[in-house]
């Protein structure tokens, strides 16, 4: 049997995501799917819109045949560390040989030309993309005009959110040397960032804005009907924000101070002492604005606040690390099977149990599923969901 894995943040899920699931089955001829997700924060440094307990179970609704976590250590990191994990996760579970994902490019003929060249990074590129960062220029941003300019690639390849993330995965795959075989799927539908509702295919950040306000009409249209029906239970609950944390945030960053602020992931080239001086801040959007420029994107900005939070350190993240675990959060009753195989071919310690498994891990990898834990219990202490009381998802 084969199997294609796809990496995803379901936040939250909706008819796009399950018109992927049916095309990566579809395209690799595999038997089965599934799904490596991120957890309880999400890459935009914000806690996901519903928990990770109930995007399972949308995806098991909707096509996936196992759903597995992707840790917060990746999960909440730039693409690059968001990208590196997700493979590392898929090649490590043992029981798949596809990899897909969504890209806004009609072939992956490009971004793989790009991906050899960041694998192998040429000096004439290295010189260039410094030079960039050096004049103020956002990394992403820098390393667009970079290969642009010295390799020819066609305007605009390299700033399309799908397009970024699936670079990387081929990146990844070319570095580890990965036997995985990859598939792009073109995106159908809205934009990734477009918040402005556009029928059964708007994007994720549209669903989002349209449960924030309320607008549940246009939720019903953009999601699958399984999954609004686990939504409506959730419809009037505050949502989770940064901005819940604010006073927590505040004591952390004065107790760290900017010699352990410069500690954390996502925090460099003296963006610690900016954060420091801002700490009289009123709102977390304030404290944002106040720090976003040219090289402080709002997305790394956002980043780098949930691992103040989280405790996520430079160290944890670079060196890129292996996979410390692969966590089963749930799987399909007819592909049960698949726990047994997982368990005899995964390439890192399977979790299924939390409380029973984690005995088994060494200190790193307890480490990491402790910062798993902890996010969770951040995440979710308001409706009582961990990682203890919530138990395998069986559909």
């Amino acid at each position: 049997m084969k199997g294609v894995g796809i990496a995803a943040e379901f936040n939250p899920f909706h008819r796009g995501h399950k018109y992927i699931i049916e095309e990566a089955k579809r395209r690799t001829g595999c038997d089965f799917l599934g799904v490596v997700m991120s957890g309880s924060f999400c890459q935009r440094g914000e806690p996901a819109v519903f928990n990770k307990f109930l995007r399972t179970k949308a995806a098991l609704l909707n096509g996936a045949d196992i759903v597995i976590e992707l840790p917060v250590i990746f999960a909440s990191s730039a693409a690059d560390a968001f990208a590196w994990g997700s493979v590392e996760t898929i090649e490590k579970a043992g029981i798949f040989s596809h990899m897909a994902f969504g890209v806004e490019a009609e072939s992956l003929k490009d971004l793989e030309r790009a991906a050899d060249i960041l694998s192998l990074e040429p000096e004439e590129f290295k010189t260039t993309l410094k030079r960039f960062c050096g004049e103020g220029v956002s990394f992403p941003k820098a390393r667009e005009i970079a290969l642009r300019q010295i390799f020819d690639f066609p305007e605009g390849i390299f700033n399309k959110p799908n397009n970024i993330l699936a670079l990387e995965y081929l990146k990844a795959i070319k570095m580890k040397g990965s036997p995985l075989t990859a598939a792009g799927i073109q995106r159908i539908g809205s934009g990734y960032n477009d918040t402005e509702f556009k029928g059964e295919f708007s994007s994720g950040a549209a669903v989002r804005r349209s449960i924030g306000e309320g607008l549940f009409e246009e939720v019903k249209a953009a999601v699958p009907e399984s999954v609004y029906s686990l939504y409506k239970e959730h419809f009037g609950e505050k949502q989770p924000s940064l901005e819940n944390y604010k006073e927590a945030l505040r004591y952390l960053i004065l107790r760290l101070k900017p010699e352990g602020l410069e500690k954390i992931c996502d925090i460099t080239e003296g963006l610690e002492n900016k954060i420091y001086k801002n700490a009289d801040f009123e709102s977390v959007e304030g404290l944002v604005s106040a720090l976003k420029s040219k090289r402080y994107t709002e997305s790394k900005l956002k980043r780098a606040i949930a691992h103040i939070l989280l405790d996520i350190k430079k160290e944890d993240v670079f060196p890129l690390p292996q996979a410390p675990y692969i966590r089963v959060l749930g799987v399909r009753k007819e592909a049960k099977g698949l726990l047994s195989e997982l368990k005899e071919k995964a390439k890192a310690p399977v979790i299924i149990n939390v409380k029973k498994d984690a005995e088994r891990l060494d200190g790193n990898a307890k480490k990491i599923l402790e910062k798993e834990i902890f996010s969770t219990g951040l995440r979710d202490a308001k409706n009582k969901a961990s990682d203890f009381t919530e138990g395998l998802i069986i559909i």
